[in-house]
């Protein structure tokens, strides 16, 4: 079968890296049938999608029919990592379960092949309930018979809009000592990545950004982009773990994230340097683009 001839489901096809893959998929004239929550978000992939499907893959049997006709799955499917958190349900309960829906679906309907976007599990973090979502969805993936290449970024830009916005009042919180180090990729890095293993490829593909540094380098680098003098509060680990702890039955998915950026952040996090885009760049555009915004008449 040749490369056109695959017919690919793109799961998470309105997030960061999704629609960035989507792009790349039909520029290259393949079929993408792509997966939506929502008609809203469904409604940002018409044009480019040869196909698009709005079903809840969290919800039991909504997957039904879904996959009839593909040949690959590529799972961008995931909870934000943004500190900007309506919804509440966990980790486990949003990617492992729709992942696990997903992959259910998948085997019913005769698919060759899983690709599932995951993140790169440090030592220091691996334990984590956010991490051990994703090794979990891997490890049900891993038993399926599937063919199957995991894309592990240590950590992408989209995840650190969240520090413009600091830079912007005026200071910037850092877990531990920020002397932890790391190297984010560019979701467009990724992207490319994801599409090299489409029809083929290693099992595990680690995924690091040009640019290893600390954690206060990269809060510095929001600063410069917003032209402000740095400010950094570093604050101690355990008080984002105690946070989680509190949080752990009003709102599980606050609680999953501070024990994961409290453990993540005073560890390194450093993948092979995959990507060649710059995060200084990104947050440049990006602090350019709210600039705009906030001059923009009513």
């Amino acid at each position: 079968m040749t490369a056109t001839a695959h017919r690919i489901l793109l799961a998470g096809a309105t997030g960061a890296v999704g629609m960035e893959l989507l792009r790349l998929l039909r520029a290259q004239g393949r079929f993408v049938r792509t997966l939506s929550r929502t008609r809203k978000n469904a409604a940002r992939v018409y044009g480019l999608a040869s196909e698009v499907v709005v079903a809840d893959a969290v919800e039991p049997g909504a997957l039904a029919g879904v996959l009839d006709g593909i040949t690959t799955v590529v799972s961008c499917l995931g909870a934000s990592v943004s500190l900007t958190l309506r919804e509440r349900r966990s980790y486990h309960d949003v990617d492992v379960v729709a992942n696990t829906h997903l992959l259910d679906a998948s085997k019913r309907a005769g698919v060759k092949r899983f690709v599932y976007l995951s993140a790169h599990p440090g030592p220091g973090y691996a334990h984590t309930r956010y991490l051990a979502a994703h090794l979990g969805v891997e490890e049900r993936i891993r038993a399926s018979g599937l063919a199957f290449s995991f894309v592990r970024p240590t950590g992408i830009y989209t995840a650190l809009g969240d520090l413009v916005a600091m830079a912007r009042v005026g200071l910037g919180t850092v877990a531990g000592d920020g002397r932890a180090r790391t190297n984010p990729v560019h979701p467009v890095d990724v992207a490319e990545a994801l599409a090299e293993v489409i029809d083929g490829g290693p099992a595990v593909v680690p995924v690091g950004g040009p640019d290893v540094m600390t954690r206060d380098d990269v809060v510095r680098l929001a600063f410069e982009a917003t032209g402000k003098q740095a400010r950094l509060l570093h604050v101690p680990p355990g008080v984002f773990r105690v946070m989680s702890a509190l949080l752990a039955g009003i709102h599980p998915r606050l609680s999953d994230l501070l024990e994961f950026v409290a453990a993540v952040m005073t560890s390194d996090s450093v993948a092979p340097a995959r990507g060649t885009r710059p995060l200084r760049a990104w947050f440049a555009e990006l602090a350019g683009s709210r600039s705009a915004l906030s001059r923009r008449p009513p």
